[in-house]
């Protein structure tokens, strides 16, 4: 067979290498971590130049030879180095399929699988089910140097636990349900301004912000943020805009200041405006950060409903009323200890009852992989609803960085004679 030119191959071995990185550069992230991505990157760009410049050298040498074909034997010689070097690197990349961005810069694909299984003990009955699993889509394109797009679509199967009636606990029906659980669009002007407008988290606390089942010690989270997506204290999610943005504050910048502004609607109450901020300091290398926080406008009932994932609140009522809340939070993390304390109280008009939450959830880090936590939780959530409070005991396992698995015991008490309940939980949370 005619073999080819050096020339001709290292160019053919180009094409090919930087067609297959060219493909995969959106998707890699979902493969390989990104240094290593961006790391074949540089090195594929500096081979590329380095070849560039020795075949212009090589043509050269050829168009003033007297027919020698190869020209200079060591220009040769690096040529075949680093046709080997191309086809190596296209074989770290790789050949599977890959996803294509159309026209953003970046494009990451991520997500993550929980499975739960949960029994409850009450009054002599008991429970016990496979109730949840849930699955959620995460994508993220980077536009433009200014422009961001993050989506979080979720696919769940689950059987809510009612606990209404503390002494016959039971699961719903299974239903799927397929939400789209936050679809937002960033432009940032630099990092201290910067707008968003979508389905947003509500900015406000610690355990809501962090939201994500790959970061959560307990896979409930606290009462006042349930029924999920609804609007016990504060909505778990807003449908709106808001500007944030951090600032690096004190000696050496080691200081960061964090704030939110936003105004939007309630998810399922399009006509619910509410609006609030959020201003939190990381305070240098102590290891705290303090948050201050404001939330008002109208909500209609709790804006939720159902009474899943263990919890005592319920809309009880179709009018709609006006709120303030004011909340605080302190977060200690630094070295084996995890300490995160959230504070709320609502002040509801048009005489409703005021709401009032907190909990304190210290753990400690025993090793690498293993953690240990305890959370105490109380909720009273006005509207003529029980009161109620949760002492959960847990630990959490981490054999790598993507898999969490966790075990929890909770004890449920609610503000009737002899209304308690015990709930075991098992859960698996694996990311990629």
């Amino acid at each position: 067979m005619h073999r080819q030119t050096h020339k001709q191959r290292v160019i053919g071995a180009h094409a090919a290498g930087i067609a297959a990185l060219a493909l995969s550069a959106g998707s890699a992230t979902a493969i390989a971590q990104p240094s290593e991505v961006t790391d074949l990157r540089r090195q594929l760009q500096q081979y590329e130049e380095m070849t560039r410049q020795l075949s212009e050298r090589l043509t050269a040498l050829e168009q003033r030879s007297t027919g020698a074909p190869t020209g200079d034997s060591s220009i040769a010689a690096r040529l075949d180095e680093l046709e080997d070097i191309v086809f190596d690197i296209d074989g770290r990349v790789g050949s599977r399929t890959v996803v294509h961005a159309f026209d953003a810069l970046e494009l990451d694909i991520g997500g993550f699988i929980t499975q739960t299984f949960t029994a409850a003990f009450g009054g002599g009955e008991s429970t016990a089910s496979f109730n949840q699993t849930q699955f959620e889509l995460l994508i993220k394109a980077k536009v433009n140097e200014n422009w961001d797009i993050f989506l979080a679509q979720g696919f769940l199967r689950e059987a809510d636990l009612d606990v209404r009636d503390p002494d016959n606990p039971m699961f719903a029906p299974n239903a799927l349900r397929v939400p789209q659980i936050i679809a937002w669009t960033n432009y940032r002007v630099r990092d201290s301004l910067q707008f968003q407008l979508g389905r947003f988290i509500t900015p406000h606390g610690i355990i809501n912000i962090e939201h994500f089942p790959p970061v959560l010690l307990n896979l409930n989270q606290p009462q006042f943020l349930r029924p999920f997506s609804g609007s016990t204290i504060f909505p778990n999610f807003l449908i709106g805009g808001q500007v944030h943005g951090r600032i690096y504050v004190g000696a050496n910048d080691s200081s960061m200041l964090t704030y939110n502004a936003y105004v939007g609607a309630l998810p399922q109450a399009s006509s619910d405006f509410v609006f609030g901020a959020r201003v939190a300091m990381r305070i240098a290398d102590s290891g705290f950060t303090v948050g201050a926080n404001y939330s008002g406008g109208e909500r209609s009932g709790n804006g939720g409903g159902g009474f899943g994932n263990l919890s005592i609140v319920g809309s009880n009522s179709a009018t709609s009323n006006s709120y303030h809340t004011l909340g605080a939070d302190v977060l200690y993390d630094k070295g084996k200890i995890l300490w995160k304390n959230e504070f709320f109280y609502s002040f509801e008009g048009d005489g409703a009852e005021d709401r009032v939450a907190f909990y304190t959830q210290p753990a400690y880090r025993i090793t690498d992989k293993w953690i240990a936590f305890y959370r105490f939780d109380y909720l009273d959530p006005g509207q003529g609803l029980t009161w109620g409070y949760e002492n959960v005991f847990g630990v959490n396992y981490l054999p790598t960085p993507t898999v969490r698995l966790r075990a929890e015991l909770i004890f449920k008490h609610l503000d009737r004679p002899s209304d308690d309940i015990i709930v075991a939980q098992f859960s698996a949370t694996i990311s990629f």
